[in-house]
């Protein structure tokens, strides 16, 4: 698999006794009890290039490489990319630099989200579950437990969610901590990614000082103005 640099450094973080090191350790907990339940062929990804699944991504490629069965093959990590039109050109290279720095099996499919990953589970039907980086405070996610079967008249499999309860702050806290590597759109003071028509950077981000006229995403104070570039 490739990247495998640093990925120690997420369980050597899991030990601290800090609140990130907690909810480390209850995610790394529910992604290893889904691989167990599930195995690497019935297990996928969710991912777009945001930060959250960038989180979820790096996690699960941690708890990969500690199963030596797994890390001893040379299968990719299965992953589905919902597409949306009018998409931002440095998602898409986010994206492409990531299949490749991670090793991933990653197939695109146009939404909306119910066909789409009714056709992802036709292209892969040994998956069974797939790992969502949605968080408590997202749009729909407040009452959302660990795991969940999607709603009658969906495609059939679980929905897994490891970093549910992890915050704005949290995954800013981890990606920098670790160094890794994200859509460099945070930088430019985007704080939620969606498509060009809906997304602007967060105006609470505005500083006149920085060349792009913003502060980077992981500067943004109040957590609930997460949102605030998207329309």
């Amino acid at each position: 698999m490739a990247f495998i640099n640093h990925l120690n450094e997420v369980y050597e973080l899991a030990q601290e006794d800090s609140e990130l090191g907690r909810i480390l350790r209850r995610a790394l907990k529910i992604i290893e009890d889904g691989l167990e339940r599930y195995g690497s062929k019935g297990l996928s990804l969710a991912f777009n290039g945001g930060k959250d699944c960038t989180v979820l991504l790096h996690l699960y490629t941690a708890v990969l490489l500690r199963n030596t069965s797994y890390s001893s093959s040379s299968s990719s990590l299965l992953t589905v990319y919902i597409t949306q039109p009018n998409p931002f050109p440095e998602v898409e290279e986010f994206v492409e630099s990531t299949v490749k720095r991670y090793g991933l099996d990653l197939i695109a499919i146009e939404g909306p989200m119910k066909q789409a990953l009714g056709a992802y589970l036709e292209k892969r039907p040994s998956v069974k579950a797939v790992l969502i980086g949605t968080r408590r405070n997202d749009p729909h996610g407040e009452h959302l437990k660990d795991n969940i079967p999607t709603d009658p008249g969906w495609p059939p499999f679980m929905r897994i969610y490891p970093i549910i309860d992890w915050n704005y702050t949290h995954i800013w806290d981890f990606l920098r901590r670790l160094k890794v590597p994200y859509c460099k759109l945070y930088d430019l003071g985007y704080t939620s990614l969606g498509s060009i028509d809906n997304t602007h950077p967060n105006p609470d981000l505005l500083n006149p000082n920085q060349p792009c006229g913003f502060d980077p995403a992981w500067k943004l104070i109040d957590q609930t103005r997460e949102r605030c570039g998207r329309y």
